[in-house]
């Protein structure tokens, strides 16, 4: 039972939990052009399927108005580039903040594999998840997000950064309604969700660009509600901590986990 158990930390809850000392990248550069010469570089752009994170980011940023998915509120490049005008006429609710793009699956997964090799470890791992994945959410994700489809859009939110950091820490998630698109926000405290509507519909600017797949968010609640009601995020949680600070390995054999933690970690994103 105790394997067992590992077996799912290891190959459902880490995969879709990220280190909370990572700090995604904004998805805008800081010498951003205007937003005249954005619009055209935006609707050209999402006329053809990210190839990279970076094309994710930006056709991403389209498609959800350059807002956060859950927040609403907008991206602060994306204000700047406005003329004053059209900055007095945008609804904001709060003031604009970076935002990133959120990966539903994250690219550590099925990226950098090498499926040739008979017996390579990270490919192994990568296998291992997708069986169990395919087992409880239906998803095969060496067709659906093998390589660079990683970044097709059914798997990537826009998300400001505080949100971003809670959805990968499995702190928050979306639980489906029957309504089209519509979810429900949900987060292991309420005071995450303070100022923040329950209920949002995803939409997108251009009808050839995927929202984020219904599957996918499904798996991911289910993942959450596990890890926050057996204790697994609690733990989780702890060796982040543990990974933060600790400087040094224990004479007496005891780091041992915390040892084993750290290297698969590296060798995942490696």
């Amino acid at each position: 039972m105790i394997q067992l158990a590992k077996l799912y930390q290891d190959h459902l809850l880490r995969p879709f939990r990220q280190q909370k000392c990572h700090t995604p990248t904004p998805s805008y550069h800081p010498s951003h052009p205007s937003f005249e010469d954005e619009r055209y570089f935006y609707a050209d752009i999402a006329d053809s399927a990210p190839k990279d994170h970076s094309q994710a980011k930006q056709q991403a940023l389209f498609r959800d108005g350059f807002q956060c998915m859950v927040t609403r509120v907008f991206d602060d490049r994306y204000v700047e580039s406005l003329t004053p005008e059209q900055q007095a006429a945008l609804p904001l609710t709060a003031p604009p903040q970076p935002t990133n793009a959120c990966h539903i699956f994250p690219p550590s997964t099925n990226t950098g594999l090498d499926p040739e090799k008979e017996g390579h470890p990270k490919t192994h791992y990568a296998a291992n998840v997708w069986s169990i994945v395919n087992n409880f959410g239906g998803i095969r994700l060496e067709d659906e997000l093998n390589g660079d489809q990683i970044h097709r859009l059914s798997n990537i939110m826009t998300m400001s950064q505080s949100t971003h950091s809670m959805f990968d820490t499995l702190r928050l998630w979306f639980e489906a309604v029957p309504t089209l698109a519509t979810y429900d926000i949900c987060a292991t405290l309420p005071l995450y969700l303070i100022n923040i509507t329950r209920r949002v519909t995803f939409t997108a600017t251009k009808a050839n660009l995927e929202r984020p797949d219904r599957r996918y968010l499904r798996l991911h609640a289910a993942v959450c509600r596990v890890a926050y009601m057996s204790g697994a995020a609690e733990y989780l949680d702890r060796c982040d901590r543990e990974h933060e600070d600790r400087k040094v390995l224990a004479r007496d054999g005891s780091s041992a986990e915390f040892l084993t933690t750290r290297l698969q970690r590296v060798f995942l994103v490696a």
